[in-house]
This record gives structure tokens, sequence and C-alpha cells, in this order.
């Protein structure tokens, strides 16, 4: 038989106190017994998912929302550079048509000196 998983073991460590005082000398035939055993099986229920669920549970929502977090920033990031590459184009077409005005400023000096 294989070594118990360090879960196993601490679930283990949980229920194995609670099992050995509450099931001593307890009647488990007939309906009684059922009852018993069902109280017994929703506690074990109960532990299991406090032990390993809750964790798991807090640790993919904590996950989640890391993961929503960085989806909005890359979101704004593109969204920045979007603007940016908008923003450099303008600034482009604005440099062409200084360069159009300097030339025809330097023509017209030109002219003038003539």
């Amino acid at each position: 038989m294989t070594e118990p998983s360090a879960y196993a073991q601490q679930i283990a460590a949980v229920i194995r106190p609670a099992m050995l005082t509450g099931l001593q000398e307890a009647e488990l035939l007939g309906p009684v017994g059922t009852q018993r055993i069902n109280e017994w099986a929703d506690w074990i229920s109960e532990a299991i998912a406090q032990a390993v669920v809750q964790p798991i549970t807090a640790e993919r929502d904590a996950f989640a929302d890391r993961v929503d977090t960085l989806s909005h920033i890359a979101k704004r990031h593109k969204d920045g550079y979007a603007d940016a590459v908008a923003d450099v184009q303008k600034l482009e077409i604005r440099i062409t048509e200084l360069e159009a005005e300097l030339a025809e400023l330097r023509a017209a000096a030109e002219l003038g000196r003539d």
C-alpha cells in the first residue's frame, strides 16, 4: 500500500480523533445507526471541504482576480498603444506639412534675393 499524500494525512489528522471519540460504543445498526453514520458522513464531508475545497476555491478566486487585473491592464496598454500610433501618424502628417511650408518659405526667400 502506498503512503498517504500530505493532504490525506492532514484530513485524517482532523477526522481520526473525532471519529475515535464519537464512534466508541456507538450503535451503528438499524435506523439509529443509519442516522449516526449519515451524521458522520456529513461531518467528514464538511471537514474535507474546509481542509481541501475552500483553500482551492480561495486560490482559484485569487487567480481569477489576478487574471482580470492583468487583462484590464493589457487592454489599457493596447488602447494606449493604439492612441500613441494615431498620435505618431498625426505628427508625421504635421511634420510633412511643416516641411512643405518651410520649403515654400525658403523658395520665396530665394526669389526675394534675386
